[in-house]
């Protein structure tokens, strides 16, 4: 009888490192985050949304801020963990949709993919941030912002569906009030924030050499990095009024950097 060959011991598991996390965060008021962000960009084709469409879009928007406040009052790196992870649904849901329409035959919108796909990415390296700084830490904290953001999902998928220009006038408000949001805690905790070292995922990101670089040195600060934030959400703001009000017109004049 041939015996049994020895069963291999199990390897031991070994948990990765969590990201270094920084110092504790000042709680701020943020009350400037009703001032308008840039002006959008402004396109001559397509006609302008309807009022009522607007309207809606304008209610449901101030409704989850008003949540937020609420909930988030003096915690803003929480409020910015979920603010993140809502805001890259909508690019989500937007390929999801272009993929169905380009797997039945219309595959002329390969430009608007890639956009999209790269929105998604800059959304999730700002979401790594956030997680860096703890902001994802508390357990009630990330059941609201995956369930809401699977909830929104689907909610941007039907309206996309219908009326891809009223989807992206709704994303663009939210990446308007995320600008605002970050601008106003710039100027509420920007001293505090300048004596913060920038975390490590932020330093690759923006960094000479990283896929977010921008003209200059990389991030020194904590402050840094949080202008580097805005500034993108500024971008994706722009682009989505563009397509918001330029129907299916030249891509090209609604990349913004």
């Amino acid at each position: 009888v041939t015996p049994r060959a020895a069963r291999p011991k199990p390897l031991p598991r070994v948990s990765a490192p969590r990201p270094p996390r920084a110092p504790p965060v000042p709680a701020v008021a943020l009350h400037n985050a009703t001032e308008a962000p840039p002006a959008a960009v402004e396109t001559s084709a397509g006609e302008p949304l309807h009022p009522l469409v607007v309207a809606a879009d304008e209610a449901l928007i101030s409704a989850a801020k008003g949540a937020l406040d609420a909930l988030y009052k003096d915690r803003p790196i929480p409020r910015f963990y979920v603010l993140e992870t809502v805001a890259r649904v909508p690019y989500f849901a937007y390929l999801s949709c272009l993929h169905l329409w380009e797997t039945l035959g219309d595959r002329h919108r390969a430009a608007r993919m890639r956009l999209h796909f790269a929105q998604s990415d800059n959304e999730l390296q700002h979401l790594i941030i956030m997680e860096a700084l703890g902001g994802g830490d508390s357990f009630p904290d990330r059941f609201l912002a995956k369930h809401a953001a699977v909830l929104y999902y689907w909610a941007v998928v039907l309206v996309y569906l219908v009326s891809p220009r009223q989807a992206y006038h709704l994303s663009e408000l939210i990446e308007a009030h995320a600008f605002q949001t970050y601008d106003a805690y710039l100027e509420e905790a920007g001293e505090w924030l300048r004596g913060q070292e920038a975390p490590q995922c932020a330093v690759e990101y923006y960094g000479p050499s990283g896929a977010g670089a921008r003209p200059g040195p990389g991030p020194a600060s904590l402050y840094d990095v949080f202008e580097r934030v805005r500034d993108d959400e500024g971008e994706h703001r722009e682009a989505l009024a563009c397509m918001a009000r330029g129907g299916e017109g030249d891509l090209d004049e609604c990349v913004v950097g």
